[in-house]
């Protein structure tokens, strides 16, 4: 047995190993983590300018890692909710400035930040809390997938059946979709519980006319470039009607004047995983993917997928969240602030 300095000695020799002192140096860290998370590289190989665990913290505006700002209680009364969750958020606003908060939760609609107060109609029944709330015309429109689309402004001053209001034509279980967006003057919707693949728009400036007028559909089951998918989400961006599939992108032009549009580009490869994933951050449209956060300005241009992904930094991470959700996501973009947020 050899003793504890022989054995030095000789993985010295084998090695080359050898004592040796080391000078301390001082390191100066300017603004450290101030480029924010990076899970994927090895914290020994990073640089200072990388974190890799920030919680409740901010890149201020001066690139600085910073405390979060802070919340302020607004709900002091929740009964109608009933212990369940909050689920979707709604910013009524028409031309005169007078504005109104509606909720989502307990499969009711909500209003009043300070004390929830129920403002379902009577005698309709909700199933699920996943609408998408869009203001459009001085209207507030509520869709949801299998659910007649609500819709409320200050004449009718209740949240109000579409079926029910003065210009409602041809408002039917066919076209009750799970998205809907206000652009060129019209509704546009789709994602229906049996029908992926079919558009509808309204008539011009009547949000529920679906009959008659300038109003109309098209199904695009062959247009896919995969051969099939299913509409996630719509967008309006740069004159183009964008359609998210679940793994492919349709670009179409001329939805100005939907009955003479036009398929501009189709992109492969590459979708959608989440209708309240897309927000528009002024110059560009940002989506969730099933392999990260991307940028379709990036997607169209390049139609190279490793270079359109925004989230290469926590790619491993976030594709993680997005295999195991199974409720869906939330995101929204905050201009003055210069943030994505996405909630899981």
């Amino acid at each position: 047995m050899q003793s504890h300095t022989t054995q030095q000695d000789t993985l010295k020799k084998r090695y080359g190993i050898a004592k040796m002192a080391l000078q301390l140096q001082d390191i100066s860290i300017v603004a450290p983590g101030f480029k924010g998370i990076n899970t994927e590289d090895s914290p020994l190989a990073q640089e200072a300018s990388f974190a890799d665990v920030a919680d409740n913290t901010i890149i201020d505006r001066r690139g600085r890692m910073a405390s979060r700002k802070g919340r302020t209680l607004l709900t002091t009364t929740d009964t109608e909710l009933n212990g369940q969750p909050l689920n979707a958020i709604g910013k009524y606003r028409d031309d005169a400035g007078n504005t109104k908060l509606f909720f989502a939760g307990n499969n009711k609609i909500l209003s009043n930040a300070v004390t929830l107060t129920d403002e379902t109609p009577a005698a309709y029944t909700i199933t699920a809390d996943d609408w998408k709330i869009v203001n459009f015309n001085d209207n507030l429109y509520f869709f949801q997938s299998g659910h007649e689309p609500l819709v409320y402004n200050d004449t009718l001053g209740a949240v109000t059946k579409m079926s029910s209001i003065a210009h409602a034509h041809s408002v039917n279980s066919a076209m009750y979709g799970n998205e809907v967006i206000g652009a060129w003057g019209r509704l546009w919707t789709a994602n229906m519980a049996a029908d992926k693949s079919t558009i509808y728009w309204s008539d011009l400036q009547l949000g529920a006319a679906w009959g008659g007028g300038s109003s109309g559909s098209i199904d695009i089951s062959d247009a896919w470039p995969d051969g099939h998918d299913e509409i996630v989400g719509l967008a309006a961006h740069n004159s183009l009607l964008i359609v998210f599939g679940r793994h492919s992108i349709i670009t179409y032009s001329g939805a100005d004047s939907p009955a003479s549009m036009a398929i501009q580009d189709t992109i492969s490869g590459v979708g959608c995983v989440g209708r309240d994933s897309i927000q528009y951050t002024g110059t560009d449209l940002l989506f969730l993917s099933d392999t990260g956060l991307r940028s379709l300005g990036r997607t169209i241009q390049e139609k190279s997928m490793p270079l359109t992904e925004r989230s290469l930094n926590v790619k491993t991470q976030l594709t993680a969240y997005i295999q195991t959700e199974t409720v869906g996501y939330r995101a929204v973009y905050s201009p003055e602030n210069g943030f994505y947020l996405l909630h899981f």
